[in-house]
């Protein structure tokens, strides 16, 4: 039955939820990366999308918000809550690659039960990706309007290119936010250059009333930019909105000084997802690792992140949005399983993604990703660490030790 699940089920992309009811086996499980988020409480045996919808009233709720656990992973700045808690005692999180058995109450992983069969062709596994990614962007533009983002990173550059047979049928869309001014210059360039549908979206702040329903609708699990700026996507009423979630697995996004043997535990994994060492979450996170032993470091940082933090931070929101519909065509099993059994030396420094982009477009790669490419480089980042010295502080400890452990890793070479 399981394989038969991977087998049918797991095919699919886009955002969905299965559930499986059996005799033998009730269960429910999420897509992929769990973008449509589900909360439950197993002791009276409910199971939603948000947890205003499991509990019996918004007095309730209010009264079971954990202010002091909130405040504590500093959920009200860039913090969230992992490993299947959540905001309100006694309801838990579904995060993806488990199962909810309705029997027991439990969750279960389902994928990846062994190691990942490795890769070394990349021109297969990019294959797949752009294939596979292609293939959504083409039946959803068939579906409804489409409206693809567009910014300076390269995850949006890389659905561009798989978008590009059909520009005749999307069009694209970039919000003129604080700080995105990168964005939108390099929106423009770039739609000027391949001549792209494209339209800039004034930005639009969320009153207090709107900030409070979508902090409800997110189960007061997350705050961040987009809670703020949501009112903005406003135009995109009943379309779809494209986005590029899913592309930092190819990059083995907290891979950073770690190799396939790297020890790996709780405490390690809240610090590298830059959380506060709270006693209720390092049991959390150690209940997720346990199962995993036995795989190796680098495939569980990937798991770390696909499941910790974008299942658990990035979908919390999943309900939150206005009236569009959002998919992330990088988001599939398939093109997952693509990019982590490739090998870790086709990962590093973007070069997977880079490789896909010469592949399906080389010509998007004429523009920088993600900076401008000239002295206003360096003006951004000074200000930035007058703004926030903390942080690049930390930005250059971590890119003296990331140069240190490539000079060790020469001269090992050397020396063998």
């Amino acid at each position: 039955m399981d394989a038969c699940i991977e087998r049918e089920i797991y095919r699919l992309a886009g955002s969905f939820v299965f559930v499986l009811d059996l005799p033998q086996a009730r269960r429910l499980y999420l897509d992929a990366n769990g973008t449509l988020s589900v909360v439950y409480e197993a002791a009276n045996q409910v199971a939603a999308a948000t947890t205003l919808l499991v509990l019996a009233s918004e007095k309730e709720y209010d009264e079971r918000l954990d202010h002091a656990f909130y405040a504590a992973l500093r959920v009200d700045r860039d913090g969230w809550f992992p490993a299947g808690l959540t905001a309100h005692d006694g309801v838990k999180r579904l995060i993806c690659n488990h199962y909810l058995d309705f029997d027991s109450w439990k969750c279960t992983r389902h994928w990846p039960t062994e190691p990942l069969t490795p890769e070394f062709d990349p021109v297969r596994s990019i294959g797949t990706i752009l294939e596979h990614t292609s293939r959504v962007i083409g039946v959803l533009s068939k579906a409804a309007q489409a409206r693809l983002g567009l910014t300076a990173g390269l995850d949006t550059r890389l659905v561009l290119a798989c978008a590009r047979k059909f520009l005749s049928d999307v069009s694209f869309i970039t919000v003129d936010a604080p700080g995105a001014e990168l964005d939108v210059l390099r929106a423009r360039e770039l739609s000027r250059r391949f001549g792209l549908k494209h339209q800039i979206l004034p930005y639009v702040e969320a009153n207090d009333a709107q900030v409070q329903t979508w902090q409800r609708k997110a189960s007061h699990c997350v705050t961040g930019m987009n809670m703020k700026m949501h009112p903005s996507m406003t135009p995109l009423e009943d379309m779809i909105f494209v986005g590029g979630l899913g592309g930092e697995v190819g990059r083995g996004f907290l891979w950073l000084n770690s190799g396939d043997q790297t020890k790996l535990d709780a405490s390690g994994l809240i610090a590298r997802l830059k959380l506060p060492q709270h006693p209720r979450l390092l049991p959390a996170v150690e209940a997720w690792l346990e199962p995993l032993q036995g795989l190796d470091s680098l495939l569980i940082l990937d798991l770390a992140y696909v499941e910790l933090r974008m299942s658990s931070w990035g979908f919390a929101e999943s309900y939150a949005h206005l009236r569009h519909v959002e998919i992330n065509p990088l988001i599939s099993r398939s093109t997952y399983s693509a990019m982590m059994s490739l090998h870790p030396s086709l990962r590093r420094n973007n070069s997977m993604l880079v490789g896909a982009l010469k592949v399906e477009w080389p010509e998007l790669l004429e523009f920088p990703i993600n900076c401008y490419g000239n002295w206003r480089d360096g003006y951004h980042r000074a200000r930035a660490a007058i703004i926030n010295p903390v942080r690049a502080l930390r930005k250059l400890r971590q890119l003296g030790s990331a140069k240190l452990v490539n000079l060790y890793s020469k001269a090992e070479r050397i020396l063998n």
